[in-house]
C-alpha cells in the first residue's frame, strides 16, 4: 500500500480544516464586528459591508484549489 498518498491526503485535510476554522471562526466575525463599529454609510458602507462575503469567497476558492490541485 502506498503510504505516501495517504500522508498527502491527511495533510490536505488538515490544511482545509485550519483554513475553515481560521476563516469562518475568527476572521469573518472580527471583520464584521469592526465594520459594525465603524458606522459607515453610503457607498463606502456598502462596499465595506461586502468584505466578509469576499473573504468567504476567497476562502471557498482556496479550499477548492487545495482539493483539486493536491497531488
Amino acid at each position: 500500500m502506498n503510504k505516501r498518498g495517504q500522508g498527502g491526503l491527511v495533510a490536505a485535510f488538515i490544511g482545509i480544516l485550519v483554513a475553515v476554522i481560521v476563516g469562518v471562526g475568527v476572521a469573518i466575525p472580527v471583520i464584521q464586528d469592526t465594520i459594525n463599529n465603524a458606522s459607515l454609510t453610503g457607498t463606502t458602507g456598502t462596499i465595506v459591508n461586502m468584505l466578509p462575503l469576499m473573504l468567504a469567497l476567497v476562502l471557498f476558492v482556496a479550499i477548492a484549489a487545495l482539493v483539486v490541485l493536491r497531488k
